[in-house]
C-alpha cells in the first residue's frame, strides 16, 4: 500500500548535499508509488513554539500564523515522515528543529504518522559527529511511537555537490523505494 510522505529539509542551502540526498530519496519513494510533499523548511519562515498552550484549547490549532500552516495541513494527511538535515554543531538545523518542536499541536489533535525516516550529511571526517542527530531522531521516534525505517548519513560533503556520486544516493534511493 502506497504512503502520503512528507520529507523535512532542514538546510538553508538550495540545491546541497541535504537537498540532492533527499531528492534521491524522493526518487525511490514515488518510484515505489508513494506520495511525497517536500517542504524546504531551512527557507522557510518558521519560528520556535513558545509552549503558549493554544494548541491545547484550539484541538490542535497554532497560535501562531506563518509558514507552518502549510506544513501542518501536509502533516495531517502523512503516513511518514522524513526529517532531512546537515548537521550543524552535531545536531539538526535550528530551522527543522523549529518545525519539530511546532509539531507539539500532535499532543492536542494527534497525527496521523507511523513512520519515519532520517537523512543526514556533514563535513566532518570524523562519523562520530553525526551521533547526537541520530540519537536526538531515535529519541522523538521512541516518543512519538513511530517506526523508524531506516538512516542513510554521508560524512565528508562540505562543498554544495559533493555528494554526487557517492554511494549514500543510492541508499536513500534504495530506502525510499523500499517504502511500502
Amino acid at each position: 500500500m502506497s504512503k502520503k510522505i512528507v520529507l523535512l529539509n532542514g538546510s538553508p542551502r538550495k540545491n546541497g548535499n541535504t537537498e540532492i540526498l533527499a531528492d534521491a530519496f524522493i526518487q525511490g519513494a514515488e518510484a515505489s508509488g508513494n506520495t511525497v510533499t517536500k517542504f524546504s523548511v531551512g527557507r522557510m519562515k518558521v519560528t520556535g513554539c513558545t509552549d503558549c498552550k493554544y494548541c491545547f484549547t484550539h484541538l490542535g490549532e497554532c497560535a501562531k500564523k506563518d509558514d507552518m500552516k502549510e506544513i501542518y495541513k501536509a502533516l495531517y494527511e502523512a503516513d511518514l515522515l522524513v526529517l532531512a538535515s546537515p548537521v550543524y554543531w552535531h545536531g539538526m538545523t535550528a530551522q527543522l528543529k523549529s518545525v519539530i518542536d511546532r509539531m507539539n499541536v500532535g499532543t492536542a489533535k494527534p497525527m496521523p504518522i507511523t513512520d519515519a525516516v532520517l537523512l543526514a550529511v556533514y563535513g566532518d571526517t570524523d562519523t562520530e559527529a553525526v551521533e547526537a542527530t541520530i540519537s536526538h531522531y531515535k529519541a522523538i521516534t521512541k516518543y512519538m511511537r513511530w517506526r523508524d525505517c531506516g538512516i542513510v548519513t554521508q560524512s565528508e560533503v562540505m562543498e554544495k555537490g559533493d555528494i554526487s556520486g557517492l554511494s549514500s544516493l543510492a541508499a536513500a534511493k534504495d530506502l525510499g523505494n523500499s517504502i511500502q
